[in-house]
């Protein structure tokens, strides 16, 4: 199997990374969407404490699954020629990790349990351990179908695994199952994208395993498993210092409120990084190519992801216990407050790939020992203050290491702040003129305010307003919107 030339980032690879976008747009939107209605559901039949609780526990599975994968799937992507061999060790040896890290979680879920104050958690913990083997089972496939920008099939994939988990965690809440509620749609959710991950690829594992692959690849990834671990220690690290500080319900608050943010975040931008990948890793020998693709996804995310995070956080505070409930009161005002993510958010989701693309291992490492360290220190200084203080220390932590993060990828590719900077300004512009637009409306309506047909006026105003602003500013968006009527109507005729 040999990957394509690296050549320029030509009308072909244009259209098949549009393609591929496309294709991730419609999962993440169809996945974030289902994955959000379940959330609300949950939240309303869930106590905060286990909402709470379940997020100290994905914690422990997530930062267990980096360790399980040590990076090996992700080299599928980047290796220009895979042999039977290369695909065996990969794939048995994901196994094997995935196995052990399950145990070890089994073995350290009471003292998790204990550190946490809530002894309760100890066995749903060590039964969701069990995702980690259960995956292995499907990562290989799956990274050989991306590899081909089969992204199509990630988007049912995750649709229907979706659907699948999220009902069966619904029916039980109401059965009074709490926080089991939720190991149960991640189990379910696992096995059906197993199956449907072994479907999607005509390949069978064999068993030419070479310690020499094994050994050449977990030194090459060292780096990227230590970031991984690094980067969700810093996103999750508040939570850790709630937990143990002020409670598992104080957790159930701020997670709920950076949840809806993440998820929001994540549907502008991941269809985006995740082809981003594919992409640059063809023209990332060629820097004006490189420049021209990093600028065209940033440019198209940002223009997604800005709006949607600013229009949401001018909403938070009535949204938010609107779709929650009155308990979920808190999580709104906290919402707006990680709102003000949209630009550090974005970036960094550019920055990761793009770097490690490019094989700037170094740069990687002390990016994100950069913002563990000092995300840390800011999240002790504030944890005294209450999840405010804890919120407001992480977005400061996020537009501190901007301009860090800008340098080093010019550092490693070329690409210049101002070419950053050019290709996100009109969308970051549009998006805080309509903030201050939505701002002015929820005062001038606020006596009114509480319905959810107020709520759709102002998305509804504010989307005209952004768009009206973006074409007003920017030549070159108006260009691409005539470009998309075209094609349009093409589509039509």
């Amino acid at each position: 199997m040999n990957a394509e030339a690296p050549g320029s980032f030509d009308a072909n690879l244009r259209k098949r990374s549009r393609s591929s976008i496309g294709w991730t747009v419609t999962r993440f939107l169809s996945d974030q969407l289902f994955s959000f209605i379940v959330f609300v559901a949950l939240a309303r039949l869930l106590t905060r404490a286990d909402i709470g609780a379940f997020s100290v526990m994905a914690f422990t599975a997530e930062a267990f699954r980096i360790v399980a994968t040590a990076g090996l799937v992700q080299t599928i992507a980047r290796r220009r020629e895979i042999t039977p061999a290369f695909l065996d060790t990969i794939y048995r040896s994901q196994q094997a990790f995935s196995f052990v890290s399950a145990f070890t979680i089994m073995l350290l879920a009471q003292p998790i349990a204990d550190s946490m104050h809530a002894p309760n958690i100890a066995l749903p913990l060590a039964v969701m351990s069990l995702v980690l083997p259960i995956s292995s089972f499907g990562g290989t496939h799956m990274a050989l179908r991306l590899r081909e920008f089969g992204h199509r099939t990630t988007a049912l994939r995750s649709v229907v695994g979706g659907l699948i988990g999220g009902t069966c965690a619904i029916v039980a809440a109401f059965c009074g199952l709490g926080l089991w509620s939720m190991v149960i749609q991640r189990i379910v959710t696992e096995v059906a994208g197993v199956v449907l991950s072994r479907g999607s690829y005509d390949w069978k594992p064999g068993w030419a395993f070479e310690w020499a692959i094994l050994r050449g690849n977990l030194a090459l990834n060292g780096s990227l498993i230590y970031v991984q671990l690094v980067f969700l220690a810093t996103v999750r690290v508040q939570e850790i210092a709630i937990g143990a500080g002020i409670g598992l319900a104080a957790v159930g608050v701020y997670r709920t409120a950076w949840r809806v943010v993440e998820l929001i975040g994540r549907g502008a931008i991941q269809p985006f990084t995740q082809v981003a990948v594919q992409t640059l890793a063809r023209v990332k020998d060629e820097l004006p190519e490189l420049r021209r693709a990093y600028q065209w996804m940033i440019s198209q995310s940002s223009a997604i992801s800005f709006p949607a995070l600013v229009g949401f956080g001018a909403l938070a505070p009535v949204l938010v216990p609107g779709l929650f409930g009155a308990k979920w009161h808190d999580a709104g005002n906290l919402a707006q407050i990680f709102a003000f993510m949209a630009l550090p958010f974005t970036l960094n989701f550019f920055a990761s790939p793009s770097l490690s693309v490019l094989g700037a291992s170094r740069s990687l490492i002390l990016l994100s020992t950069t913002q563990f360290v000092l995300g840390f220190i800011l999240t002790l200084a504030a944890l005294p203050f209450g999840i405010f203080a804890v919120a407001i220390s992480y977005v400061v932590r996020a537009y501190v290491t901007v301009p860090m993060q800008i340098v080093l990828l010019q550092r490693a590719s070329g690409i210049r702040p101002s070419d950053t900077f050019r290709a996100i300004a009109a969308p970051l512009f549009a998006s805080t003129a309509m903030g201050i637009f939505l701002a002015l409306a929820m005062r001038l309506l606020s006596p009114e305010l509480g319905g959810w047909w107020t709520i759709l006026l102002l998305t509804v105003l504010g989307s005209l307003f952004y768009a009206a602003v973006l074409l007003a500013i920017s030549r070159e968006w108006r260009g691409r919107s005539k470009s998309i009527l075209k094609r349009l109507r093409k589509g039509r005729s």
